[in-house]
C-alpha cells in the first residue's frame, strides 16, 4: 500500500471523530449513496460487518437492507464514532439490528463469521494491510464478500493494486470492480 504521493510507507492516520461531519453530510450522501452502493451486495437476513464504520452512514444503510432478521456489526477504533452511530441508530429505530464493536488497535477482534464485510476508505489507515486482510478473510463465511473502497485522493492506482495483490495472497479473488465516485474499489470474494 502506498500513500497518494507514491511513498511505500503506510499512511496510518485515522480520521478523528471530530471530523465525522466530513464523512456524514449531504454532499457525500449524494455522491456516495450507501443504499445505492450496497443494494446489490447484501440481502435481507444476512450478518454483515462495517469495518471502520465511523459515524455510521453505511452501517445504517446496511441495517435497512438486512432487515429485522439481519445483523450489522459496526466496528471502529474510536468510541466517539460508535457513540455517534448509536445516536443515529436510535433516531432511526435501527439500534436492535446494529451491534457496536470497538476494535483492538491491531486487529478487529471478532470471533464470529459474516456474509459480507465493508472496508470503505479505511484500509490506507491500518498499519499492516496484509494482517488486516487476513483478519477479514477469517471473519467471512466461505464465498463471503468484502467490498474494499479507497479514496483516490489518498491512495494511488499503484498503491491500490498492491492492496488487491495482498488480498489475492491471503485468499481473496476479485469478483468485480464497482465504479464509486472519487474512489478505487474492488469486490473481493473469499474462495
Amino acid at each position: 500500500m502506498t500513500t497518494s504521493n507514491g511513498d511505500p510507507k503506510l499512511d496510518c492516520k485515522v480520521c478523528k471523530a471530530g471530523l465525522a461531519w466530513a464523512l456524514d453530510n449531504r454532499i457525500r450522501m449524494r455522491l456516495q449513496n450507501p443504499d445505492r452502493i450496497l443494494a446489490k451486495l447484501i440481502r435481507s437476513g444476512q450478518k454483515v460487518l462495517d469495518i471502520g464504520c465511523g459515524p455510521g452512514i453505511f452501517s445504517l444503510a446496511m441495517a435497512r437492507i438486512v432487515g429485522e432478521e439481519g445483523v450489522v456489526i459496526a466496528a471502529d477504533l474510536q468510541q466517539a464514532m460508535l457513540d455517534r452511530l448509536r445516536m443515529h441508530a436510535q433516531a432511526e429505530g435501527l439500534e436492535s439490528r446494529i451491534h457496536l464493536h470497538k476494535c483492538e488497535s491491531d486487529r478487529i477482534g471478532l470471533n464470529e463469521t459474516v456474509d459480507f464485510a465493508l472496508a470503505f476508505y479505511m484500509v490506507h489507515e491500518v498499519p499492516n494491510a496484509e494482517a488486516f486482510l487476513r483478519d477479514v478473510h477469517g471473519l467471512l463465511k466461505p464465498g463471503g464478500q468484502l467490498l474494499l473502497v479507497e479514496p483516490k485522493f489518498h491512495v494511488s492506482a499503484a498503491g491500490f493494486r498492491k492492496t488487491i495483490d495482498l488480498a489475492h495472497t491471503v485468499g481473496f479473488d476479485t469478483a468485480a470492480e464497482p465504479q464509486i465516485v472519487l474512489s478505487r474499489s474492488a469486490l473481493l470474494r473469499r474462495h
